[in-house]
């Protein structure tokens, strides 16, 4: 649901691109109580790109959230994510000249989605969308979805039921 691109001009090692996700993952699940399983984190080698700021070629690794927008999520909350954002790139890749993340943006403009035919909640209806579904989850992963295993033991482990 969230989609986090990552457009690196920097090259990133498996391990790096691993480290980023399961930090960008947690990060957004506790900030904005949303289960990992739903986060979707894509990397693209952007040093290719024809990147131009104020008519001059730039080069620059960023970050591009898309995610949904509502009431409870306030031009400071998002600050303070994009802060945070900057702060776990620098702890996994580096902050020194081309290392360095240089943008976030945070595009809230998606307005729902649907994830293997359940439709996502308004935001700030999260927890009663899971109760509500909990029992499709639990099919899914008695029929072996692992996605869906992943899930129900997250949310198990939680206490969100």
């Amino acid at each position: 649901m969230p989609l986090y691109d990552v457009e690196h001009v920097t090259p990133l090692t498996p391990d790096q691109q691993s480290a980023l996700a399961k930090a960008l993952t947690n990060l957004h699940a506790m900030r904005f109580k949303t289960p990992g399983f739903f986060l979707n984190v894509r990397y693209t080698d952007s040093s290719k790109q024809v990147v131009f700021r104020n008519g001059r070629r730039a080069v620059y690794n960023r970050v591009i959230l898309r995610t949904r927008s509502g009431e409870q999520r306030s031009k400071e909350l998002y600050d303070e994510h994009c802060r945070d954002i900057v702060r776990v790139w620098e702890e996994v890749v580096g902050k020194e000249g081309e290392l360095g993340l240089r943008t976030v943006w945070v595009m809230a403009a998606l307005t729902t989605a649907v994830e293997c035919g359940i439709a996502r909640p308004k935001v700030g209806e999260e927890a009663e969308w899971l109760k509500a579904n909990m029992d499709e989850f639990r099919k899914l992963a008695a029929a072996g979805d692992e996605d869906f295993v992943d899930l129900v033991q997250e949310l198990d482990s939680s206490g969100s039921r």
